[in-house]
């Protein structure tokens, strides 16, 4: 009996799991945890998108001192190393360019139209690129959107294969 339960919860979990990853070939496999680096990073990541028809999540930061609390930090620590949205983006190729830089990842800022860091980019398969608000102003001064609503923006601008609900409802489930 109780080897029929786990097998059974075994059986579960491995759906659940299917069920966050976007449709067609085994794509997490691989797709790194980990984030490229620079405008090197980039061209490492356009082959493996190649490869897995994946979007990529591309981020240009800027460095702030220490004593500052610079809109990049904040939208590392309140946003982008939140359960939900590291969950959500486990199905995306990462990558962060941080400014100023060397000439290639300079280059890249200005395809890219970067004006004021952080910029948050969903690059389709396609080539399509979709920028990112993750901060709103009112009265004047910042305010990141929530984890939640973050995610909503990432999945608004992918592919088709992210807009299945399937990942969210996971990760809200793992929230709640």
């Amino acid at each position: 009996m109780k080897a029929a339960i786990l097998a059974l919860l075994l059986a579960a979990c491995s759906a659940a799991t299917a069920a966050q990853m976007p449709s067609g070939t085994n794509v997490q496999q691989k797709i790194p945890n980990s984030w490229f680096m620079k405008a090197k990073g980039y061209e490492k990541a356009l082959a493996l998108q190649k490869e897995t028809g994946a979007d990529l999540f591309v981020v240009f930061t800027r460095d702030s001192p220490a004593s500052e609390k610079g809109l990049c930090q904040w939208l590392d620590s309140k946003g982008l190393t939140t359960s939900a949205v590291r969950d959500y983006l486990r199905n995306y190729i990462k990558v962060t360019v941080p400014l100023p830089s060397n000439p290639e990842s300079q280059k890249m800022a200005e395809d890219f139209d970067v004006r004021k860091c952080p910029a948050v980019f969903i690059v389709q398969p396609d080539g399509k690129r979709y920028y990112c608000k993750v901060f709103e102003y009112p009265d004047g001064h910042p305010k990141i959107f929530p984890p939640e609503t973050l995610v909503e923006l990432f999945r608004a601008r992918s592919s088709e294969r992210y807009q299945t609900g399937s990942a969210q409802e996971s990760v809200e489930s793992k929230t709640e």
